[in-house]
């Protein structure tokens, strides 16, 4: 009789193990996936903007329609360095020069065209910077490129905020479905949305928290991830 309840307890045991076993691996094949959206944003005040304009003149000859080009964009590099603008911040382009009946039909003489950008840190002034270029003969002037000293660091405290929100939204609901165990299996950064986007104003909220006056310039990096995660 002992020796009866010796082997139904020894196959008790493996029975109850291999339940066991199939239990842990029916668990661990068929986790919980789900996938969230994390977003992260920093800002900064703005170090410096670029500005990138064209100078186009006509003339009789491809040679007059070239000096015009060049005595209009050696007028607008004085006024820059006049500005306090160094020279090294700027840079011109090649001129291009086409007969002005290939850009308007009928028309007579060449057509010169240049390129040409500066940089400055002269944030609060950017709208006298344009008005000053379209004075002097500039066409064409692209609103202005705000920078940072170091735009990687921000990248990297934005990606860094993106992960925590979808990890914060991940552990919510690990607690509602009862996980236990999560573990990251992707991580896709918005292709669809920016990943920074700059104004040329700080606005209110900026201006109280860092201190900024109405005509600093801000610069906000932001990052979007979708987070995919398992769970058990």
């Amino acid at each position: 009789m002992e020796s009866a309840i010796l082997v139904f307890k020894k196959y008790f045991g493996y029975v109850l193990l291999f339940i066991v076993s199939v239990f842990l691996y029916t668990w661990v094949q068929s986790p919980l996936v789900v996938t969230v959206t994390g977003v992260g944003e920093v800002s900064a005040k703005a170090e410096t903007a670029t500005l990138t304009f064209a100078v186009s003149t006509n003339g009789e000859t491809s040679q007059s329609a070239s000096d015009k080009a060049k005595e209009t964009s050696d007028k607008i590099k004085e006024t820059l360095k006049t500005s306090g603008i160094p020279e090294s911040d700027m840079y011109q382009a090649s001129t291009v020069i086409l007969p002005a009946r290939s850009i308007v039909e009928g028309a007579t003489g060449y057509q010169a065209t240049l390129n040409m950008g500066v940089k400055t840190t002269h944030i609060n002034n950017l709208d006298g910077l344009t008005a000053s270029l379209y004075s002097q003969g500039a066409a064409l002037v692209t609103q202005p490129i705000l920078s940072v000293g170091d735009n990687e660091k921000l990248e990297k405290e934005a990606y860094g905020l993106a992960v925590k929100d979808a990890k914060n939204q991940a552990n919510s609901l690990a607690l509602r479905y009862m996980k236990l165990i999560k573990k990251i299996v992707l991580v896709q950064e918005s292709a669809t949305s920016p990943s920074s986007t700059v104004t040329n104003k700080a606005d209110t909220v900026s201006q109280i928290e860092k201190k900024l006056s109405p005509e600093d310039g801000l610069i906000k990096i932001s990052k979007v991830l979708s987070v995919s995660y398992k769970m058990w």
